[in-house]
């Protein structure tokens, strides 16, 4: 800062004391208009730089908040499709379930169309296996049907089963134990073997092994027949 008495002081050595004071007051005033100026100038540079980084810092504000935005909206869409998601789902689970009651029905009805098939089948074959003794054997048949016997305390059922007479040997009682399949496998004749072996252990007489299908593969019929089965089709036929 100017000291104005060194600067009259100065003065005074060249100048009249009135001129020196008159001169002295200018340059003070001068001196200290121009200090201002500059400070009032270096105040300007400093409030645009600071009003720059305020713009840059409102221009990076304005970007964060259009990517917050952004965001939002993209965490706003990831609900919505995970909202429709969880629909899906649940109307998927909607359908499992209606499936699986549908199929229940479905195993129900053809368990219980399997069932009438298979005793339709069975009433079916005693009258044909009735028919085809007497014809073709000329024995006498007492009745035949599906029955249930009971073997060392264990129930035991039967296609077809009933008592019959051949007049060349009256004294021979003789029983009709058969296996009815549609198909006849190999393991339904396994199975129908070790079936006859109870019966014979428990009924007194012989035993009249018959096979009645409407399918029978070749193996399986020549294997009945070693066995001394009788084999009678669907069109009323004894093998």
């Amino acid at each position: 800062m100017a000291d104005r008495m060194a600067m009259l002081e100065k003065l005074g050595n060249a100048f009249a004391e009135e001129q020196a004071e008159v001169l002295s007051e200018v340059i003070f005033n001068a001196y200290n208009e121009l200090v201002r100026r500059a400070d009032f100038n270096e105040l300007k540079d400093v409030v645009r730089d600071l009003a720059e980084a305020q713009s840059r810092t409102e221009e990076r504000v304005g970007a964060l908040a259009e990517a917050q935005g952004r965001t939002e909206m993209r965490v706003e869409e990831l609900a919505e499709a995970q909202g429709r998601t969880e629909k899906r789902v649940e109307e998927l689970a909607e359908a499992q379930q209606r499936t699986e009651y549908a199929v229940q029905q479905l195993a129900q009805q053809v368990g219980g169309l399997s069932n009438r098939m298979g005793g339709d089948l069975e009433d079916i074959a005693a009258d044909l296996i009735h028919d085809s003794l007497q014809r073709e054997l000329g024995w006498q048949v007492d009745g035949l049907g599906r029955a249930w016997q009971s073997w060392d305390g264990t129930e035991e059922e039967i296609d077809v089963f009933g008592k019959v007479h051949d007049p060349a040997r009256p004294d021979t009682p003789l029983w009709v134990v058969a296996e009815v399949k549609f198909n006849l496998t190999m393991r339904d004749f396994e199975r129908f073997a070790l079936l006859l072996e109870r019966a014979a252990r428990h009924l007194e007489g012989e035993i009249v092994p018959i096979c009645f299908c409407y399918r029978i593969r070749p193996a399986v019929r020549q294997t009945a027949l070693e066995a001394g089965h009788r084999i009678v089709l669907s069109n009323g036929r004894m093998i």
